[in-house]
């Protein structure tokens, strides 16, 4: 029950009303999923708005309480949200309601992100930018192709958003996509999530999707809604394909140092080499880090370095946060796509496998995978590039860092 019908402890109400935020989200994400009618979807959106609006309005009203929860639940780098936000935008035809989604956006630019607030301007033009975005480390993965396919043009551009789509699934590992998908024979989770980022830009921009609108988690029907029912009357201001109007600020590629003539020793030397001469995730590294004499403990370490995307840092049982690691240091260093064995075995068999072919898939493109030994029930490993390997297990040993060849560990 909502506001004041809702009995018991205010701890309990607030409570509450914060987990209906998300209750409110996955409602129409698993409608979505299961394929219900849009119009029917439609009806539960101006239902949950609704809903959401009363639970904002109940916790602001105890914003001085000791326990506070935030009222604005439309977080940009949420996935969550991003679903709910892009089914409402897309399948809403009144005007008016575009305030009422509005007011649910945070204000505070930290809960928001540069995609989806430039995204939100196509379509509420007088929608303000924040002067400055930082990416989120665990979004930026999905984010940031979309807004470097948004900075370019033409059939570049079409071609660029039809890459990332090809590599959406495997990105979603972390959030529930898996191989085989099967929630009742094998008690998977349900993955309700599609392509959301994806469809906003498409209809911000009135891009021709017609090379990768078969794709089975491209939410085609969302979109095709969106032009018969939405494009011609709510949005009819906005002229063919200018999108919010504004050029998009791409991330820009890292700045890399010279290894070969690259001045820094001792600990600053080892993270430069893990970190590819990355000079910003070098120094981030450094700002937490500082620059010890010895490292008997890594685990802050391999923190700072997962947290810059510059390393392999899992538990022992999460394959999917380990192969997707993988992933990620393979594109950044542009040596192509690496996919991993799709299992089974999944929990620790998988991770050791995959982990295994990533090393051998690796060293014919010039790099070395290294294996960290923490005494611990986590994965710990790093890449480099092959002709500095020697120099890093000599840098590791004088840090006291305790490096294991890959054939060595992970065929156990």
């Amino acid at each position: 029950m909502q506001g004041g019908r809702l009995q018991g402890p205010l701890e309990t109400r607030l409570l509450y009303h914060f987990r209906d935020f998300e209750f409110s989200e996955k409602a129409v994400a698993y409608q979505y999923g299961a394929g219900v009618e849009l119009t029917d979807i439609r009806l539960e959106v101006l239902s949950r708005i609704a809903l959401m609006h009363e639970s904002s309005e109940f916790l602001k009203g105890y914003a001085d309480h000791p326990r506070t929860y935030d009222p604005y639940p439309l977080d940009g780098t949420n996935r969550g949200a991003l679903g709910f936000f892009a089914i409402a935008l897309l399948v809403t035809e009144s005007s008016e309601f575009l305030a009422r989604l509005r007011e649910l956006i945070p204000p505070d630019s930290k809960r928001r992100s540069y995609l989806l607030d430039i995204l939100t301007k196509a379509f509420i033009p007088d929608f303000e930018l924040a002067k400055n975005y930082k990416m989120d480390q665990f979004a930026a993965v999905w984010m940031i192709p979309i807004l470097r396919s948004l900075a370019m043009s033409g059939e570049e551009r079409t071609q660029a958003l039809a890459s990332h789509l090809n590599r959406w699934c495997q990105i979603m590992r972390p959030w529930g996509w898996k191989p085989g998908l099967d929630p009742e024979a094998r008690g998977d989770n349900l993955f309700c999530d599609f392509a959301f980022e994806l469809a906003l830009a498409v209809c911000a921009y009135d891009l021709d999707d017609s090379s990768f609108s078969d794709n089975p988690y491209y939410p085609r029907d969302l979109i095709e809604y969106y032009r018969a029912n939405v494009r011609h009357t709510r949005d009819a201001w906005r002229t063919e394909g200018v999108g919010p109007g504004v050029p998009v600020k791409a991330p820009p590629p890292a700045k890399k140092a010279d290894l070969a003539k690259s001045k820094r020793k001792a600990f600053a030397r080892w993270v430069e080499l893990v970190c590819d001469g990355d000079i910003d995730a070098t120094e981030t590294v450094l700002e937490t880090i500082g620059k010890p004499r010895k490292v008997e403990e890594i685990s802050e370490l391999m923190e700072s370095l997962a947290e810059s995307s510059q390393a392999i840092e899992a538990d022992l049982k999460d394959d999917e946060t380990t192969l997707l690691q993988a992933a990620q240091l393979a594109e950044q260093r542009a040596l192509g796509n690496f996919d991993g064995p799709p299992g089974p075995p999944f929990g620790p068999g998988r991770c050791s496998a995959g982990l295994l072919a990533f090393a051998h898939w690796l060293q014919p493109r010039g790099y070395r995978l290294v294996d960290l030994d923490n005494d611990d029930d986590a994965w710990h490993a790093v890449v480099v590039k092959a002709e500095y390997h020697t120099e890093f297990i000599e840098l590791g040993n004088s840090l006291k860092i305790r490096a294991r060849e890959p054939d060595a560990v992970y065929n156990d």
